[in-house]
């Protein structure tokens, strides 16, 4: 009866750990929510990291995934360095898993913003050539090519990125989110011109979403 008690007192530490982890998990995401299309989407991600968690039969896909929570973690802990060792280990020993590639879109967000541009670069387009998008991480991958371009100065080649993958997502909120960017870059580039017309754009073809009434009102800061 001990020896029972005693396991079950193990499993529910390993429970309580795994809430922990989720909790945390789910706090990462909303502080960072700008890495991703917004709050809520930003859930999305962490609902899909779950959903692998607990749907994976597979030894090797419940491994990267909990390195992919490590990941998280560590980034979220301020342990950048140990965060891109974990991330760039679930990327190589995993290759192929989804969790795999969420890592890779967390990997190019840290090179990023340590300033390492082609580094960055490199994980976005490792990730969009290699894995099956899901529409948060691709275009957190997408938008984070052409911010690449726009940290490089290429301001007008940025804008025509966001536009192109844009047209690609025709119809979507992806497209409006995309299409507000290129406006904002263009701005920066100083064509205030096709500012005006993308963000009238946006306000026309998107009414139904909220981002019309923010396209609307850059357009009255003009």
């Amino acid at each position: 009866m001990a020896a029972e008690s005693q396991k079950l007192s193990k499993e529910e530490l390993r429970e309580d750990e795994f809430v922990e982890w989720i909790m945390e998990a789910v706090e990462y995401v909303k502080e960072r929510s700008q890495l991703f299309i917004g709050g809520l989407a930003g859930l999305v991600v962490v609902i899909l990291l779950i959903n692998h968690f607990i749907e994976s039969s597979e030894a090797a896909e419940v491994e990267a995934v909990a390195l992919l929570g490590d990941v998280l973690m560590a980034e979220q802990s301020g342990q950048v360095s140990e965060a891109i060792r974990l991330a760039e280990q679930l990327a190589t020993s995993y290759t192929g898993a989804p969790a795999a590639g969420q890592g890779l879109v967390l990997l190019a967000n840290m090179h990023y913003a340590e300033g390492r541009i082609a580094e960055a670069r490199g994980y976005y387009r490792d990730y969009l050539d290699n894995y099956e998008p899901i529409d948060v991480l691709a275009y957190a991958a997408e938008s984070g090519l052409a911010s690449c371009l726009e940290a490089e100065g290429q301001l007008l080649e940025a804008g025509r990125y966001y536009e192109a993958y844009a047209g690609r997502e025709t119809g979507s909120i992806r497209a409006a989110l995309a299409l507000m960017e290129a406006a904002r870059v263009y701005g920066l580039a100083g064509d205030g011109k096709k500012q005006r017309e993308l963000l009238e754009a946006v306000s026309r073809d998107f009414a139904q979403y909220p981002v019309a009434l923010q396209a609307r009102a850059s357009l009255g800061m003009l």
